[in-house]
């Protein structure tokens, strides 16, 4: 009875013109399909602003690889809006690195059609490929002596799906989600120095975009997928900082059977956090609207990673003033309901 309570109410809540959801306006449209629009940036005139079109991939061996290529601006007098291309690498031998890339926003091309992204046409930082046919991803950029080389093809793509116009709407915050790849097989190889390591095993990806920075409108981001095409989902949830917006949003995609279905957190509970680092939450229980609740529970944590653990001394003090605070990126593996196993990436400001 519980489950069909929730269904029956869930399209009552993504109404915004019925005010419900405590301030939040949902996207405006029902679930639909992707298009190219969805691929394509946004780069919204904002002080701040931030885009990601973030690849996370676990591999069979044990890797993980997460790429992000963003437009990132915060709102500093001495530094315009930039592109960015940023690899975190989780190795099957515990090792980690992260390694990121900044150019200007004049040499960025996206190209929604072919679903093409380039930060530099000189550099090897991209993505592109149909994804109703297969979908490549390439970085390969030199620092600190070390070479690093990724090459990743995402192929058997689930169709990506978006709620309505994907932007939801709190007081003057806009952020926009997109969840173009929910499921897909991954095939590739990681070099590091030229060690090259063939991959394989699955993958997402999603787009996102705020007018505001994290650190000021953001209380959680959760990124969980588990399973494959037939049976298995992925999502992107995320809760406010706010006191009086307590509904989470973002949505997922559910496959059944190689059908593919919305899914939308009612309530997200924070059962349990980790002391180092303490911003992970290593278990929470998400209440969806269309089915049961799951329990998640962080197995393995592989990384934790801020931008300003680069910087020390008086450059990080005055960084984090300009970005309003640090914002800490987990990700590993996690088991949900005590059976299913999965993976996940998590950001939460510091």
């Amino acid at each position: 009875m519980h489950t069909i309570i929730k269904g029956l109410f869930i399209f009552i809540i993504l109404l915004p013109s019925l005010g419900l959801a405590q301030g939040i306006n949902f996207p405006d449209g029902l679930y639909r399909d992707i298009s190219p629009g969805d691929f394509k940036e946004k780069n919204l005139s904002s002080k701040y602003y931030n885009e990601l079109w973030t690849y996370h991939a676990n591999m069979d061996n044990g890797m993980q690889v997460i790429v992000n290529f963003s437009i990132n601006d915060f709102g500093s007098a001495y530094k315009g809006r930039v592109t960015g291309g940023k690899l975190m690498l989780n190795m099957e031998d515990g090792t980690n690195y992260v390694v990121n890339k900044e150019y200007s926003l004049e040499t960025f091309t996206n190209e929604p059609d072919s679903n093409f992204i380039d930060l530099h046409p000189e550099r090897t930082f991209w993505a592109k490929g149909k994804f109703d046919e297969s979908h490549r991803v390439r970085y390969r950029t030199k620092k600190d002596g070390i070479l690093y080389d990724v090459d990743l093809t995402y192929y058997d793509i689930v169709p990506g799906k978006v709620l309505g116009n994907g932007k939801y709407e709190f007081g003057s915050n806009e952020i926009g989600l997109y969840l173009l790849i929910p499921h897909a097989k991954v095939k590739g190889f990681v070099a590091i120095n030229g060690d090259t390591t063939q991959v394989s095993g699955t993958g997402y990806m999603d787009h996102i975009y705020q007018n505001n920075l994290s650190n000021e409108i953001i209380k959680r981001s959760y990124r969980v997928k588990s399973g494959d095409a037939q049976d298995g989902f992925y999502f992107h949830f995320l809760t406010l900082k706010e006191s009086n917006l307590q509904t989470p949003i973002g949505y997922g995609v559910r496959m059944v059977n190689n059908n593919v279905y919305l899914l939308t957190p009612s309530f997200i509970e924070q059962v349990s956090r980790d002391s180092s680092p303490r911003e992970l939450d290593s278990v929470i229980r998400v209440d969806p609207f269309q089915g049961d609740d799951m329990n998640i529970e962080v197995t393995e944590l592989l990384q934790t990673y801020s931008l300003l653990n680069e910087l020390g001394g008086i450059k990080r003090f005055l960084a984090k003033q300009v970005v309003g605070g640090e914002l800490v990126e987990m990700n590993g593996r996690v088991i949900i309901n005590n059976s299913t196993p999965g993976y996940f990436y998590y950001m939460a400001p510091k």
